[in-house]
């Protein structure tokens, strides 16, 4: 029979027939026969060991061949792991910590036996405490090529007799015939955990690109939020998370299974005491201790932050799995790549909300437009004996001022202004109600000042109280050139002579639409030959220049007084160009309107 032995082997077999050659001459033939079976029996185990490279049977085989073959009642077998020794392997006791751990200068490298009475502190102390304490009588090194692989420690004979040279002897040539074994074993372990995690790595990766075409395949952050939920729940195996996304300026969704909500909420709302965390990450390793008692309480164990280009989304929690095991590096890999691919796709979804919103507005905008122009008057009255113009530039696509020119019976004309608070459609939409009330209440004989308290009425009834109107109307008649007017909270209109003099016509009221019932007063005042009248709103008093310096009344009625002589258009087509220059390019927060008149 021949026998195929590693160097390690060998090189014991070797010493081990060397040591019998030696005893021949001093020992007795029943001696050196009890020595060969010792040497088949060694031979076979070497066989038995060889034979196997699963390292439990080979561990297995260590231990238990020599606990059958001396009746040793207890063993344990130490081996490396990374750069530490961990307890592997134990028959017979119950140790208190299974995770025990040693450093290479812990254990001894040669048979090792602990002493009581070693005066001091005894070498090995950690090591030799272990073994005292478990009773274990005995350790012998596994050495593989200069390296040690570990330790099997075993524990007293059944009989209490104390080990022999021979029974020592026997252990050592076991334990070198069973490193390289060990050795062998601990590879293949080692590489089928790479294959393993290989395997999971494949895996979480065709689980990413699986996921990822899902949330590229749709805008509906609904959808995403589902996807990413299934994915951290069926990769993870988790039961317990908590989705939190902010709004633009609160909290905007919560998704949360096994979390209380109402916890979870409260977290949300201060966002800010998670904005200094940027990566994936264990509740445990998190550098706030507050947080870190806050996020354990509710049961979490991993944070993960939603984050894009800086800019805190919100936040991931991940309960423990459902079969209890630690979360990897590998894990929170997985983590950090799902939710940035999920984070972009909420923010694709987001951007495409907008702009749709940002469409339909625009097309909003265009049908408001549309209608304002038509509201507008599209060709100014023609009052006899006097030279009228009037114009309208809105600051946005729809704005909330109104003008009119109305011509009415008995020879009288309505010339009326006003400006409705707010921008966009609500203001556009309320000047038409203005406008349509105005025109069905003028043409009567109700006088002025309850046509203003009609109006008032019917705007405070249909708008909220943050809607309103300052609003001028006047009736001018042409036979008598005499000029009723209401000025609602308007900006008075100046009448200006041909000497330079100005009056402004300031008797009213309120502006529209803030209380019901309000008695509004009227005034009246006579054109003279050469009179000018000038109506405007605020946008032109209030326009701004670079410096955000407002034009003023004083610069206005100024540039009035210079061109008082001009005719109407070319007085607000002066005056519009004089605002242009004024304002040097800075955007105009409101609208520019401008009656003028002037009796011929």
């Amino acid at each position: 029979m021949f026998y195929n032995f590693t160097p390690q082997a060998g090189k014991a077999m070797s010493g081990y027939l060397n040591y019998l050659e030696e005893k021949y001459e001093t020992q007795n033939i029943k001696a050196i026969n009890e020595r060969l079976v010792e040497l088949s029996s060694l031979f076979e185990i070497s066989q038995i060991l060889n034979a196997s490279l699963e390292l439990n049977t080979v561990l297995n085989n260590i231990l238990l061949i020599p606990m059958g073959r001396m009746m040793i009642s207890k063993g344990a077998v130490i081996l490396r792991h990374g750069k530490s020794y961990e307890l592997r392997l134990w028959k017979g006791l119950s140790p208190d910590s299974p995770d025990l751990e040693f450093n290479s200068s812990d254990l001894p490298v040669e048979i090792f036996v602990p002493s009581d009475d070693s005066p001091g502190e005894p070498a090995f102390e950690k090591f030799s405490t272990f073994m005292k304490s478990h009773n274990l009588a005995i350790a012998v090194p596994l050495n593989s090529q200069d390296q040690l692989v570990g330790m099997v420690l075993y524990g007293n004979k059944l009989a209490a007799k104390p080990f022999n040279s021979d029974e020592t002897d026997f252990l050592s040539s076991l334990a070198n015939l069973s490193a390289t074994s060990v050795e062998n074993a601990l590879k293949v372990d080692e590489i089928r955990g790479i294959n393993l995690q290989l395997d999971e790595r494949i895996q979480q990766l065709k689980t990413l690109f699986d996921i990822a075409q899902g949330l590229s395949a749709t805008l509906d952050s609904e959808k995403i939020i589902k996807l990413l939920t299934y994915a951290l729940m069926g990769q993870m195996l988790v039961y317990h998370y908590a989705i939190v996304i902010y709004g633009n300026q609160n909290l905007r969704k919560v998704d949360c299974k096994g979390f209380l909500k109402d916890a979870i909420e409260d977290l949300a709302e201060h966002p800010a005491r998670f904005a200094d965390i940027t990566d994936t990450g264990r509740v445990g390793d998190l550098n706030s201790p507050k947080i870190q008692a806050q996020l354990k309480k509710l049961g979490a164990q991993v944070f993960i932050p939603l984050r894009h280009q800086n800019r805190s989304l919100g936040f991931i929690l991940m309960g423990e799995k459902i079969n209890k095991q630690d979360y990897t590096g590998a894990d929170l890999e997985f983590l950090t790549t799902l939710v940035s691919q999920a984070v972009i796709s909420l923010e694709n979804a987001r951007l495409f909300k907008e702009t749709l919103e940002k469409q339909r507005i625009e097309q909003e905008l265009q049908v408001a437009k549309t209608i304002q122009k038509k509201l507008l008057p599209h060709e100014i009255a023609q009052i006899e004996g006097y030279d009228a113009w009037g114009l309208n530039i809105s600051s946005k696509e729809v704005g909330g001022d109104y003008f009119d020119i109305i011509p009415i019976s008995n020879g009288r004309f309505v010339i009326t202004i006003g400006d409705v608070s707010g921008k966009s459609v609500p203001a556009a939409l309320l000047m038409a109600n203005l406008q349509a009330g105005l025109r069905i209440i003028i043409d009567s004989d109700m006088p002025l000042d309850k046509v203003a308290g009609r109006l008032n009425d019917l705007i405070y009834q249909n708008t909220d109280m943050d809607k309103y109107i300052t609003f001028f109307v006047g009736i001018l008649d042409i036979r008598t050139h005499e000029f009723s007017y209401v000025n609602a909270g308007h900006n008075p209109p100046l009448i200006i002579n041909g000497a330079g003099e100005i009056k402004l016509l300031d008797i009213g009221g309120i502006i529209l639409g803030m209380m019901p019932d309000y008695p509004y007063q009227m005034g009246k005042v006579k054109f003279q030959p050469n009179d000018l009248l000038v109506c405007y709103t605020d946008g032109v008093s209030e326009a701004m220049n670079p410096q955000e310096e407002e034009l003023g009344e004083e610069r206005l009625y100024d540039f009035i007084r210079d061109k008082r002589a001009f005719k109407a258009k070319d007085l607000s087509e002066q005056l519009v160009a004089y605002l242009t220059e004024y304002a040097a390019g800075a955007p105009q927060a409101d609208d520019i309107t401008l009656v003028v008149a002037r009796r011929m």
